[in-house]
């Protein structure tokens, strides 16, 4: 009794085997659909990037990899034409190429050829005096009366004789340096150099317009 009850057990364990294969089986061809069409596939596997699309063949069912093709200069998705290309490249030649322009110059030329809208401060002086024009140096303090009101004094004096005279204002608190240097004791004053930049008028306190074209004009400048 004790073997046939071992056989029927063993039978049983068979049959149970068998029924889990064939579940396994069908459930492995329920995930994987194009294995019983002939092709493997791995369903773990990553496509890497940049590798060919699988396109699916619906005469044969089965997928084939669809050709690379290279990106370049005015393609799109991927594919180029001829027109697209050549659209892309710059044209060589004279014809239909723009002269390159620095902005750098460009704005500092216009800048140069503005009028300025008041004197050049104490920092151009020197520079002033090698310019081969004749300067007019107006030393003085900010806060000093005398030296508000020569401020609409100077600006118009910049504007009526830009490029033909320098017009500097030298603000002592700034440069202090340069009071010493020119050894000024008042303020505002004057100091009036030729074009070779030496010294040749100094006048103390407020001066007017009139009194200053009367001083560049024996300089040979005039409006």
């Amino acid at each position: 009794m004790k073997g046939s009850r071992w056989i029927l057990l063993v039978v049983i364990m068979a049959i149970v085997a068998v029924f889990i294969a064939k579940e396994t089986l069908k459930r492995g061809e329920r995930a994987s659909p194009t294995e019983s069409r002939g092709v493997a596939q791995n369903p773990t596997a990553q496509v890497a990037p940049g590798a060919p699309a699988l396109e699916q063949d619906e005469s044969t069912g089965t997928s084939t990899s669809a050709p690379s093709v290279e990106a370049g200069p005015g393609s799109v998705g991927g594919a180029s034409s001829g027109a697209e290309e050549t659209a892309a490249q710059p044209t060589s030649g004279k014809q239909g190429s723009a002269p390159s322009v620095n902005p750098r110059s460009a704005q500092g030329k216009a800048a140069s050829d503005k009028k300025p809208e008041g004197p050049l401060p104490g920092s151009k002086l020197a520079e002033c005096l090698k310019s081969g024009r004749p300067t007019m140096a107006d030393f003085g303090k900010g806060w000093c009366v005398p030296c508000k009101m020569m401020v609409p004094v100077l600006k118009q004096a910049a504007q009526d004789y830009w490029g033909k005279a320098n017009i500097v204002f030298v603000e002592l608190d700034e440069y202090a340096d340069l009071g010493r240097g020119y050894r000024i004791a008042t303020m505002p004053t004057q100091i009036f150099f030729d074009a070779k930049g030496k010294e040749v008028k100094r006048h103390m306190g407020y001066m007017g317009t009139e009194d200053i074209e009367r001083e560049l004009a024996t300089l040979g400048v005039k409006k």
